[in-house]
């Protein structure tokens, strides 16, 4: 379910439409040798007059089935492409998905780079160091559709992220926005007379009292988490993993498990090793020895099964947790699952580690063509044309068969589709006002919207919804309104990892020190081992290749 769940919403970022702007044989600015001419007005849409080639490494993913004989080179958009921009693009090199990141070091060492290929950030900062990456400044400024700019310009930073010296090196991926929230039974809140949550303290006596009062049966839950193989807590390796585990216990005591933070002489650590993070093991040592904790904390092969079955009150997750949820309002229809910004910090501050994208597309300083990039990109996150229609027809592409896929989405989507769709219930917006080309999913979202929300509509209590009214939608408008209004109004104080992707000492040791972290945390949680042996992991975590990681993690920043 978690995994169908992503993906939906992966979906909703993903732009892979076509523009009708600028279908035309004019000049396309570029002049010998790539070079910008500030003076000629471009067509960011614009066919080239020549064949432009553009040879690429690319990811094949070996299960992929391609139709009528067709490859990840050679499809129906990689034609299209060239019948309608005369942009031809070859493969200096395939790699299957599993080999990719190993190909595209070995191309960075031996400096054998392709025009363009898709890199993590590791790779990006040593290519950038190395001095093997196009200045993508100038091409962007002038050949930029304004919907790429729109939607960079809506996620702010995410430029400035790739931009070194003024020089602009790569174009990254957009992520979905996240931050886990606290999701709680509210119908038993008000049958106890308790307040929401907004400390660590308050949520300790709601728990407590949930147990007490066997709101879920004799074997009620208090904060039901992690389970079989899963995470205590995300990390800079999945940094928008906040389903199902304890993060917000540990960002309330400013500690940041998982990711590189900044220490106290400014270079990079692992936060997993601070004093802040011992103080939340510690503490969460003794929620679990009270049992405010699950006590079969990550021996559940499904943590979700206890809250569908109604036998837990409290877990961590993600604005669209409802998503996974849904069956807990089916087999009980006055659940009333609210999410709730909590627990803060001691300052009253909401904490999360940010979501971070892992891909960029970066271009060769020595491609004579870097603004057919650019163009790709523009083609890529822009409206659908007539030919296209003709070409592709109702064929969903992919990332197989689109060269240089990047997800792509407006960092205030969210945002839209919840405004849009309240305004709309209300009657202060309608269904043809909503900025259908750019948020499309809001637009569904506010068409279906009033078949299952009822009056009043700024309640978004289990009582004041028809889930029969429209059974197939129902979950999306709920997830939107119930967990999205309460995540876009939140103040949250992000922290961003130094690094989002493995140096080379990682990929040969990072597994054994995640074992040896996760195995010691659950112990020390679980009662097993003392509190004690946190410093005793410290140590084993440098002596084991943490050392020589951390030297890395500061090298590339």
């Amino acid at each position: 379910m978690k995994k169908k769940m992503m993906t939906v919403l992966a979906s909703l970022l993903i732009v892979t439409t076509v523009s009708a702007c600028g279908m035309n044989n004019g000049n396309d600015g570029a002049s010998e040798g790539g070079k910008v001419d500030p003076n000629v007005v471009v067509d960011p849409f614009g066919k080239y007059e020549q064949p432009v080639e553009v040879s690429i490494g690319r990811a094949i993913d070996p299960n992929y089935q391609f139709e009528d004989g067709q490859t990840a080179e050679d499809n129906i958009y990689t034609r299209w492409l060239s019948d309608t921009y005369n942009i031809n693009v070859t493969h200096a090199w395939e790699a299957s998905t599993e080999d990719y990141k190993q190909k595209v070091s070995l191309a960075i060492a031996s400096n054998d780079l392709p025009d363009a290929m898709s890199v993590n950030e590791t790779q990006l900062k040593q290519m950038i160091k190395s001095g093997q990456l196009a200045d993508l400044s100038e091409v962007y400024e002038q050949f930029g559709g304004e919907r790429l700019k729109a939607i960079y310009d809506s996620n702010p930073g995410l430029l400035d992220n790739v931009t070194y010296d003024g020089k602009l090196y790569a174009f990254p991926e957009t992520t979905l926005p996240s931050a886990p929230l606290t999701w709680i039974r509210k119908d038993w809140l008000d049958q106890l007379g308790l307040e929401p949550p907004k400390t660590l303290e308050d949520l300790e006596k709601i728990a407590q009292a949930f147990i007490d009062n066997k709101m879920g049966g004799e074997n009620t839950i208090g904060i039901v988490g992690t389970g079989q193989g899963g995470e205590l807590h995300s990390t800079f390796l999945n940094s928008g993993d906040h389903f199902f585990n304890f993060s917000p216990l540990f960002f309330a005591h400013n500690a940041y498990p998982g990711i590189w933070v900044e220490g106290e002489d400014g270079k990079a650590v692992y936060g997993s090793t601070l004093p802040e993070t011992k103080e939340a093991v510690a503490m969460m040592r003794e929620w679990y020895q009270k049992g405010i904790l699950d006590k079969e904390m990550a021996l559940r092969k499904s943590p979700q099964e206890v809250v569908v079955s109604g036998q837990a009150g409290i877990f961590f997750g993600p604005w669209w947790s409802p998503y996974s949820i849904q069956d807990s309002i089916k087999n009980d229809p006055e659940a009333n699952w609210r999410p709730y910004v909590a627990p803060v910090d001691d300052s009253g501050v909401y904490n999360s580690n940010q979501a971070t994208g892992s891909t960029y597309i970066v271009v060769s300083k020595n491609y004579e063509h870097p603004e057919a990039i650019v163009k790709m990109l523009n083609i890529h996150v822009s409206e659908k044309d007539p030919s296209y229609e003709e070409v592709v027809a109702d064929k969903q592409m992919t990332s197989q068969e689109i060269p240089l896929f990047i997800i792509a989405g407006h960092g205030d989507q969210l945002e839209y589709a919840v405004r849009s769709t309240q305004k709309h219930l209300k009657g202060e917006m309608a269904l043809e006002d909503i900025d259908k080309l750019s948020y499309g999913f809001a637009y569904e979202l506010a068409l279906h919207a009033p078949s299952v929300k009822k009056e009043p509509f700024d309640n978004y209590d289990i009582q004041h919804w028809d889930k029969n009214g429209d059974e197939a939608f129902f979950t999306h408008v709920y997830a939107h309104l119930n967990g999205g209004s309460a995540f876009i109004e939140a103040d949250i104080n992000y922290v961003r990892s130094k690094v989002t992707s493995q140096t080379k000492t990682m990929e040969s040791r990072w597994t054994n020190l995640k074992k040896l972290e996760d195995e010691m945390f659950l112990k020390m949680i679980m009662g097993s081992i003392s509190m004690d042996e946190f410093d005793t992991f410290v140590e084993k975590w440098y002596d084991q290749g943490g050392e020589k990681i951390t030297e890395e993690v500061n090298e590339i920043n």
